[in-house]
């Protein structure tokens, strides 16, 4: 499995990129103005039936700038009081409280602008590796666009996760005790976002698995992925491990057709002045499946596939970059003028093959030409007259012909 983190929006403590740009100015101001130190206190109290003590905690004062963390520690006392004693106190930071226990992590952002703080409370649950106390409230899935070039659309997630019993859950040691959620066959570009703390994923063979823990309530877990399509209609199908009392879909009007056998009508509804198409349906059980089916998906042309073919390439001068401008401008008039000149008695596919190769000699041709000007190196050359003629080898003949 391969780990990635998860981008974060939660807790200053763990924010480290998103501390003010005035942190900046961190040691250079701050130095000769006069230091406040404060006084930090708190309690951790245990919300679970029949808990267990929270005295002997670990109990973290996370202060953070642009250069990373810089942590003070203490211990609960047998209440689940602490203490922060002597706390420096500088404006351009961020501040806030953190505590492990068993397993989980919880914590708040605190504001000392104002003085020492008496009153953080941190409440803590017992935890269970059993997911079956996370259900979702609602699970929403936009086709935000599709990309006839690379024949991929791109959809985004929201699922509103809920854990309604008394029990943090934390991810236990074998694969079915994490909290895995599907992707589409192929999908890339895996994007995720989520306020629970601490949270990481991995890809695993049919989606992904979040490593988080996840106290009692709601917690909003947003993803996005590419999937590629084969044709003008493609059906996709999705399961979903911990059900959904609500279930949308939806799709820009002009980007795909949706419909769907398991769901309701397709009705409209305009977001922000732009018009979408929508399915809600009263929620589905635990595990459960549903299809969606996607028409109208645009085809790729002889130009687009050509421009996803070179993507390989790279352009690491201007002139070089310059002759990209002018080769795509010569893909689209090139296939504007062969299609002029059809006769009309070849078959789609044959003309559509005879364009895509005077689309590639003319790319050959325009290589060429910049080569002998000297605005391209040797290397760079070779490397794309070979990626070219690769490119022109594998359309093999032309159309009731012996040439290549």
């Amino acid at each position: 499995m391969v780990r990635a983190a998860v981008s974060r929006w939660g807790l200053a403590i763990f924010l480290f990129a998103l501390a003010s740009s005035g942190a900046l100015r961190y040691g250079m101001e701050s130095v000769s103005a006069q230091v406040q130190t404060l006084t930090v206190e708190g309690k951790i109290s245990n919300a679970t039936a029949g808990a267990s003590e929270v005295a002997g905690l670990p109990v973290t004062l996370h202060r953070i700038s642009i250069f990373g963390p810089d942590d003070l520690l203490t211990t609960s006392g047998e209440n689940g009081e602490f203490r922060f004693y002597d706390v420096e106190f500088d404006p351009e930071l961020s501040y806030g409280v953190s505590v492990r226990y068993q397993e989980a992590i919880y914590g708040t952002d605190i504001d000392l602008s104002a003085g020492s703080l008496n009153s953080v409370m941190i409440t803590v649950f017992d935890s269970t590796i059993d997911d079956g106390v996370i259900s979702a409230s609602s699970a929403s899935l936009l086709f935000a666009s599709v990309d006839r070039t690379n024949q991929t659309i791109s959809a985004l997630e929201i699922l509103r996760l809920k854990n309604s019993s008394d029990r943090a859950y934390v991810p236990g040691n074998e694969p079915m005790q994490l909290l895995r959620f599907g992707l589409p066959v192929g999908a890339t570009n895996l994007q995720l976002d989520t306020r629970l703390i601490g949270a990481d994923f991995a890809k695993v063979d049919l989606g992904f698995a979040l490593f988080a823990s996840v106290p009692p309530g709601e917690h909003e877990i947003m993803f996005s992925y590419d999937f590629p399509f084969p044709g003008d209609e493609f059906t996709l199908e999705k399961s979903y491990r911990y059900g959904a009392d609500i279930i949308r879909v939806l799709a820009p009007l002009e980007t795909v057709a949706i419909r769907s056998d398991h769901l309701g009508p397709v009705a409209s509804v305009t977001i922000g002045e732009r018009p979408y198409q929508i399915i809600e349906s009263g929620g589905i059980e635990r595990g459960g499946r549903i299809t969606v089916q996607l028409g109208g998906l645009p085809a790729a042309t002889a130009v687009d596939r050509v421009s996803r073919n070179l993507d390989s390439i790279r352009f690491e001068y201007a002139a070089p970059a310059a002759l990209v401008t002018l080769m795509i401008g010569l893909v689209v008039y090139g296939g504007f003028w062969k299609r002029r000149r059809s006769n009309g008695e070849a078959s789609s596919a044959s003309s559509e093959l005879v364009v895509e190769r005077e689309t590639i000699h003319q790319m050959i041709a325009e290589l060429q030409e910049t080569f002998e000007k000297g605005s391209l190196q040797e290397d760079d050359y070779r490397r794309r007259l070979a990626i070219l003629n690769s490119q022109l080898t594998s359309l093999g003949q032309y159309p009731n012909s012996g040439v290549l």
